[in-house]
């Protein structure tokens, strides 16, 4: 099976530059809803391991457990791991998704950050129940609503761009809508050399757009209060009733 992430790995970190500050902000946001005593922080696609070292460096008792079924993402992550030997006994990066293996029986907290969309509605509320289920009372979740908040065709964008030396990286993504929440999104990923192409690398993935008050209830049935972490954030916390 093609890896939909190999595109993008080869600069994963440069690329969500512009957007780490907010992602870190939700992160922070979120600490007061981990129990790290209860169980191990679970990361849902823990892409490069950012995050995951994020919570391994703000949170010194916690565990993580980090889900990361893309080959070219685990390289990334456990590159990161590496180079940081206090980290190697509090976190464990398995190659699985989240329907891929059983979770332990209590977590202590969950991050799901640029993944939810491609869980469609049913896998949804089976995502929701099976965290409900592991997650103390007071303990929570961060998790993202991928814009737009419904399906709308997206004309191509430049989404991300950087300097490194000589070469500038750019981030273009388009996308159209399918039917229902869902969208398919191409995602272009060019390196350049003055005027040069030197490297060019598409791909496609299917990601589905709940509008945020569906998603809300979703979470709400499911044993959570969701709130968003300001009126414009596309960010949401889950706090376990």
């Amino acid at each position: 099976m093609t890896d939909p992430y190999l595109a993008t790995a080869s600069a994963y970190d440069l690329y969500a530059l512009p957007y780490r500050a907010e992602i870190e902000r939700a992160l922070e946001a979120a600490v007061p809803l981990f129990r790290p005593d209860r169980g191990p922080i679970l990361e849902i696609g823990a892409g490069s391991g950012a995050n995951a070292g994020w919570v391994l460096d703000r949170l010194p008792a916690a565990h993580v457990l980090a889900l990361e079924p893309s080959a070219a993402m685990r390289s990334l992550a456990l590159g990161r791991i590496a180079g940081r030997p206090d980290w190697h006994p509090r976190i464990t990066v398995r190659p699985e998704g989240f329907f891929d293996r059983d979770l332990p029986a209590e977590l202590g907290g969950a991050v799901a950050l640029g993944v939810l969309g491609h869980f469609d509605v049913g896998e949804r509320a089976a995502v929701l129940a099976e965290l409900a289920a592991r997650l103390p009372a007071g303990g929570g979740v961060v998790l993202d609503l991928q814009a737009p908040a419904r399906p709308a065709p997206v004309e191509p964008y430049e989404f991300t761009a950087a300097t490194v030396g000589e070469i500038a990286y750019r981030g273009i993504a388009e996308a159209r809508p399918i039917g229902g929440e869902a969208m398919r999104w191409r995602m272009t990923y060019i390196a350049l050399d003055g005027d040069r192409v030197l490297t060019e690398e598409t791909t496609e993935h299917v990601y589905h757009h709940p509008a945020p008050e569906t998603f809300d209830a979703e979470a709400e049935r499911a044993g959570f209060e969701a709130r968003p972490l300001d009126e414009t954030s596309t960010f949401r916390l889950l706090e376990r009733r």
